[in-house]
């Protein structure tokens, strides 16, 4: 399974679940063509789950329903949280024999079973005799209850993308650092050679936190990743040149860029859409949405 790729598709229906709102934004050849959101009842997503598939399946419903987006072919993601990447390394195998032995590696290397995992991987360069493979372990729980939603309301789950996965997607930097700061959840992504180094994904929902305070968690996580990732790459660490990209509902002010530039002593950037779209697009709050909009289709 593919999970990293150029955009395959031009048109483009993607759905962003966040536990405050559903977003949606549509591509026609290529450009943004429209977005918007809907609000969700408190506690209907908790720590990235669907605690009632039903009620988020008649709510995405009635949004398809008032704004006619494409049931068939809709693109949606899921959230970071629990979910385990690693990078294995394995002699070059025959196709027939790949899954057999990723699943034998995977048992070895990820904390938890991988039978309670949805288990996606994809080649990366490598040499004549080694083959370089990158392993994403999904919890089954979390899969399933969203797709539970999307059946409920007749939606095909056409493709799904880890949200991290997307926002690195539509970053499109080969090195980069990635802070999403959403109401309850908080994203982390260390970014080297186009590949998630590090993914961190935060519950924030339960911690009583303010605006300010979740700020001051994410400049802390922040710091810690990255002298974490440093201290175990010493020959090749993050460059001090490389920038914080900002995304999210609560990173999109000019006013916390600078806040943060100058908490972190880094370059800070607000990123551009990677689409051409409307000068009036959130981008930061569409983020998710954008790099759904480049996954490369089955």
């Amino acid at each position: 399974m593919a999970l990293f790729g150029k955009r395959g598709v031009s048109d483009a229906t993607t759905v962003v679940v966040e536990s405050t709102d559903i977003r949606f934004l549509v591509t026609r050849r290529g450009a943004v063509q429209r977005w918007g959101s809907r609000p969700l009842p408190e506690g209907l997503i908790v720590d990235g789950a669907v605690s009632d598939p039903a009620e988020l399946g008649r709510l995405l419903d009635a949004l398809f329903q008032e704004e006619d987006l494409d049931r068939k072919r809709a693109i949606t993601s899921l959230s970071g949280m629990r979910s385990i990447p690693r990078l294995l390394t394995l002699p070059k195998l025959q196709a027939s024999l790949m899954e057999e032995a990723i699943s034998r590696e995977a048992r070895k290397e990820m904390p938890i079973s991988p039978e309670s995992l949805y288990l996606s991987w994809q080649s990366m360069p490598a040499d004549d005799t080694l083959q370089r493979i990158y392993v994403l372990g999904v919890p089954r729980d979390l899969m399933d209850t969203h797709i539970e939603a999307l059946q409920a309301a007749q939606i095909t789950p056409y493709v799904m993308d880890l949200k991290p996965l997307a926002l690195i997607r539509a970053v499109r930097q080969p090195e980069a650092i990635i802070a999403n700061l959403e109401q309850d959840t908080l994203d982390i992504v260390l970014v080297v050679g186009f590949i998630p180094a590090i993914m961190r994904t935060f519950a924030l929902g339960r911690e009583g936190l303010d605006t300010a305070g979740k700020i001051d968690r994410l400049l802390g996580e922040l710091t810690q990743t990255i002298h974490f990732y440093n201290d175990s790459h010493h020959d090749a660490p993050i460059h001090a040149a490389t920038p914080v990209y900002l995304t999210g509902r609560l990173l999109g002010t000019p006013e916390v860029a600078d806040l943060v530039r100058t908490a972190l002593d880094r370059t800070v950037e607000r990123p551009a859409s990677p689409l051409p779209a409307p000068e009036s697009l959130p981008v930061a709050e569409y983020m998710t949405n954008l790099g759904l909009a480049l996954k490369k289709a089955p």
